[in-house]
């Protein structure tokens, strides 16, 4: 129901009674309305507040390009929810900042347009978010160079170096040695992503012919490949020039190939190829498997997340390989996804900025390696 016609003490009594704070910003972006929670939060009183500018609820860093971003806004207002993803900085009125959560939702109130602000404080939730990351990153750190010694002396023992062992030992340490390898490889998917999402994986830029780099990614999963009974092909007419990071970028081709190979029929094919879109190359990985479900589609690309296929079949994995694949291509200003394949299956692809692409469109096409920082404001949320 529009704003206009609800009786003007329903609506007050409303918005004071939500437990979220309420702020209600006309177009010009002036504070018209406020409820108790936003006082609380905010440490203003509601005279305070009404009549003033929205900014004076943010840190004065924030207000300059807050304005700008505000006015684009007016322009094509749309509502949205609240939800990771949409997290600022709020001011109080003594100067303490906090993190707060943001919803918007606006109303035409005559030739007006009100948006009304759902304001939520989110500092537990992200203290506890802290802690978390804290927690996983100490344990990993722990962890894996006990495992990788361990994984290291199975090695040694299963090609003999202690002497020819027992077949009923022998095949316990396989599995043993199968088992710890799966740990290492967590422990280093966990400390990739922690370290793509904190911004500290450098990335060093180099001028990479596609094609070279997609043929060493598949021979360094060809052992995986065989192992699920899958032939991997590659398609590739051209060997199209991009400026990458050649070991990230190999990564980002394996983590694809491994997921296409264990989604795949026993005796099916991969297929993967490179191709020219418009200033873009396409590297893309088709699987024939049963496809994903429609109702996991939305989390692929999200942390830990697992899911059957199509056919109900469970798949192991730590559930960071795409993931990570999504942090190293947006670093490399390129973009991931993923679509149905024709007659079954899934086809992953990602696309990379052409290394010929005209200076002005990219400016860091330059000449050498080039070092460059993480880009953790580049994160994107599921």
């Amino acid at each position: 129901m529009p704003l206009d016609v609800v009786p003007p003490e329903v609506l007050r009594q409303a918005i004071e009674a939500c437990p979220s704070g309420m702020v209600g910003v006309n177009g010009a972006g002036v504070i018209v309305l406020a409820n108790g929670e936003i006082e609380r939060l905010f440490g203003y009183t509601r005279a305070e507040l009404v009549g003033s500018p929205v900014e004076i609820l943010l840190p004065e860093a924030l207000r300059y390009k807050h304005t700008g971003q505000r006015n684009a806004f007016m322009h094509q207002p749309s509502a949205r929810r609240l939800g990771t993803g949409r997290d600022f900085l709020g001011r109080r009125k003594d100067g303490r900042e906090f993190p707060i959560e943001v919803g918007l939702n606006p109303q035409r109130i005559g030739d007006d347009i009100i948006v009304l602000c759902a304001v939520v404080d989110i500092s537990e939730r992200k203290r506890l978010e802290r802690l978390q990351d804290e927690f996983v990153t100490t344990v990993s750190h722990e962890l894996r160079t006990p495992m990788t010694s361990i994984a290291g002396s199975l090695g040694l023992l299963i090609g003999g170096a202690c002497g020819t062992l027992p077949k009923s030992a022998a095949h316990l340490l396989a599995i043993a040695h199968s088992n710890c390898q799966r740990l290492v490889r967590l422990v280093n998917d966990i400390l990739d992503i922690k370290k793509l999402e904190a911004g500290q994986a450098g990335f060093v830029l180099q001028l990479c012919s596609t094609r070279d780099l997609v043929e060493q990614a598949i021979e360094a999963n060809r052992g995986f490949a065989d192992s699920h009974h899958v032939r991997v092909e590659l398609r590739a007419a051209k060997p199209f020039d991009v400026r990458v990071d050649p070991d990230r970028f190999i990564q980002v081709i394996v983590n694809l190939l491994s997921n296409a190979c264990k989604f795949s029929t026993p005796g099916g094919k991969v297929v993967v190829a490179v191709e020219r879109r418009e200033t873009n190359v396409q590297i893309s990985v088709r699987d024939h498997g049963a496809g994903i479900p429609p109702a996991f589609k939305p989390r692929v690309f999200e942390r830990f997340a697992q899911g059957d296929s199509a056919d109900g079949q469970s798949k192991s994995g730590s559930g960071l390989g795409l993931s990570i694949v999504r942090q190293i291509v947006t670093q490399m200003d390129g973009q991931v996804g993923f679509k149905d394949a024709p007659g079954g299956g899934t086809i992953f692809y990602v696309d990379l900025p052409s290394a010929d692409r005209p200076a002005q469109e990219v400016d860091r096409n330059r000449r050498g390696p080039e070092v460059v920082p993480a880009k953790a404001k580049r994160r994107t949320a599921r």
